[in-house]
């Protein structure tokens, strides 16, 4: 990701360009890694490290999976897929807005597009369907089915479902050919990305670069001990000055300059004064294998940074970071840099060094002294006040202090697991890369100002269609706001039943599935807006604890359909 290989030259590209037309950049390369074992206990890798400029090491490919539990392919259609789809929100709303006007008699075709329409490239070409006769699942990227008849066909009005005002989307998988770069058995994994961002200047969401993986494991394994990691080889400017840290409470991965002024090295340039910090976040991590409990709160991993924990639900429960480690492009610890067989890359998902030792606290995070503290999460600083990453033992704080010049060029990867993956199973994850740069106070400013923009993103996320929608279902709800931006009306309509009414704290109910990913709003008797919260597949909770006694308007609306009811507040 974010990594351009074959540039004509043998050296990467870095194409995450911060502030756009700077000729800066913060980012060398990035990738999911991921290690499971089967069911004989053979351990399965999947990884990327740079560009993959040099073919012959890779474990990825393009394309999606057979669906028959071969999870096999062609050259063919990988050839075909082996490409990045790109498409805006105004090409899609001036699209949807072309065919509205057509099946509007009051509609006037020369007043509303005087120059006419033509169906731009990214709509027409958008990979919405799969080839069903050779195997392959018949619905791919989402789409909104403007004429409802279950086929994409953008002449009859149908359109790319995305999020944000611009969103790519590409297709990957790990079963093509051999890996040669983890030389790790494949998994059988299908990977569906859509990478989206917001046009909204000053904000923490104009300099944020959301991924979605949807994962699905297309063969007939299952996989235990399953760890899901990203790795990011963040070089922000110059890629020798840099210092790293995790943030376990936010799940966040991020890095900083070590110096005040980032000069500019290895023909990139640098930042300057006051140099930025960048981070990547996990906003949704993997669910943990269902047990049909709730799972408590705690200080310990999970518990403590994962979401769905003591809520009253069981099986919702999400894993937050369970390790970050922190290796570099050269050392005098040879078992400190990059991991080069399936081994070493299942090791470093878990904290674990090339030669076996575990991460410890403190130093270079690299000890074989007897009393050396086993860690989680490499260089912490005060954002583990209850020692999560050393499963409670007290430790001083641990954070990178001094410049190693001798140790250039850090990368780092983040994980979550252990889960169980089975045939056929879907894991839906959300990433978010957040840039931000203090105006004053040095370069660690940077990174107090980046944590509060990554506090905005985790809440800006949960806002998104896609937060709670069933795992098998990734695209459930992705264009019910579609509405907002001029489909024609032909809305199913009906009761939305609520209980208990009257209601002390809670109420629930049962919402239809072309419901999911809309808006319910709760109304008082003037009028007035009190609550309103994205809708869940199947059962949904209101809390009305907060809200005075009285009668409650209920609305919940999606593209395809309105709902309606009432609820008494006691």
């Amino acid at each position: 990701m974010f990594s351009d290989g074959f540039a004509g030259s043998m050296q990467n590209i870095s194409a995450l360009e911060v502030p756009q037309g700077s000729g800066r950049h913060v980012l060398s390369g990035s990738s999911l890694w991921l290690a499971g074992l089967n069911a004989n206990g053979g351990l399965h890798t999947s990884a990327g490290l740079y560009g993959s400029f040099v073919s012959s090491a890779r474990d990825f490919f393009p394309g999606p999976l057979r669906s028959d539990g071969s999870a096999s392919t062609t050259p063919a259609i990988s050839a075909a897929f082996d490409q990045v789809w790109v498409v805006k929100r105004q090409q899609i709303a001036e699209h949807l807005a072309y065919f509205d006007c057509l099946s509007d008699p009051g509609c006037d075709m020369s007043v509303a597009f005087p120059n006419g329409y033509a169906i731009p490239p990214a709509i027409m070409q958008w990979p919405a369907m799969g080839d069903v006769a050779n195997g392959f699942d018949l619905n791919l990227a989402p789409y909104f089915d403007y004429d409802a008849d279950g086929t994409y066909d953008p002449q009859a009005g149908d359109a790319p479902c995305i999020l944000g005002d611009q969103a790519y989307f590409l297709v990957f998988n790990d079963n093509l050919a051999p890996h040669t770069l983890s030389m790790g058995a494949a998994m059988g994994l299908e990977i569906q990305v859509m990478g989206f961002v917001y046009d909204m200047e000053a904000t923490a969401l104009d300099q944020t670069v959301f991924l979605r993986f949807h994962l699905i494991n297309r063969s007939t394994i299952t996989y235990s001990d399953v760890h899901i990691g990203y790795y990011s080889d963040i070089d922000i400017g110059c890629g020798n000055d840099d210092f790293v840290g995790t943030d376990p409470y936010r799940n966040m991965l991020y890095f900083y300059n070590w110096q005040n002024i980032d000069v500019d090295c290895l023909g990139a340039l640098g930042y300057g004064l006051q140099p930025p910090a960048v981070g990547l976040a996990m906003i949704k991590g993997p669910l943990l294998d269902a047990n049909g409990t709730d799972e408590s709160n705690g200080n310990a991993i999970p518990a403590w940074n994962g979401e769905g924990f003591g809520d009253g639900i069981p099986d919702n429960e999400r894993h937050g970071l369970s390790y970050s480690l922190s290796f570099n492009r050269e050392s005098p610890n040879s078992a400190m840099t990059d991991p080069s067989t399936s081994v070493q890359f299942a090791q470093y998902l878990k904290s674990i060094w090339k030669d076996g030792v575990a991460m410890s606290h403190g130093g270079s995070g690299y000890s074989i002294a007897p009393d050396a503290v086993p860690t989680r999460f490499a260089f912490t600083g005060v954002d583990d006040p209850v020692h999560a990453g050393t499963n409670g033992v007290v430790v001083p704080l641990w954070s990178e202090t001094v410049p190693t010049p001798t140790t250039p060029d850090r990368r780092g990867v983040m994980s979550s697991g252990p889960i169980t993956l089975d045939p056929g199973e879907h894991v839906d994850l959300l990433f978010a890369y957040v840039y931000a740069r203090a105006v004053s106070g040095g370069a660690i400013a940077s990174v107090a100002a980046l944590q509060a923009r990554v506090d905005s993103i985790h809440d800006f996320a949960q806002t998104l269609p896609i937060w709670n929608v069933p795992e098998n279902q990734p695209y459930a709800g992705m264009c019910a706001d579609y509405a907002t931006i001029g489909i024609r009306e032909r809305s199913a309509a009906g009761t939305l039943v609520l209980f208990p009414s009257p209601a002390a704290d809670v109420a629930q109910f049962i919402s239809p599935m072309q419901l999911a990913g809309g808006l319910l709003t709760l109304c008082d008797a003037t009028g007035r807006v009190v609550m309103q919260q994205r809708v869940l597949p199947d059962r949904n909770t209101i809390d009305v604890s907060a809200l005075a006694k009285g009668v409650y308007v209920c609305e919940a609306v999606a593209r395809n359909a309105r709902f309606t009811g009432r609820i008494v507040k006691e």
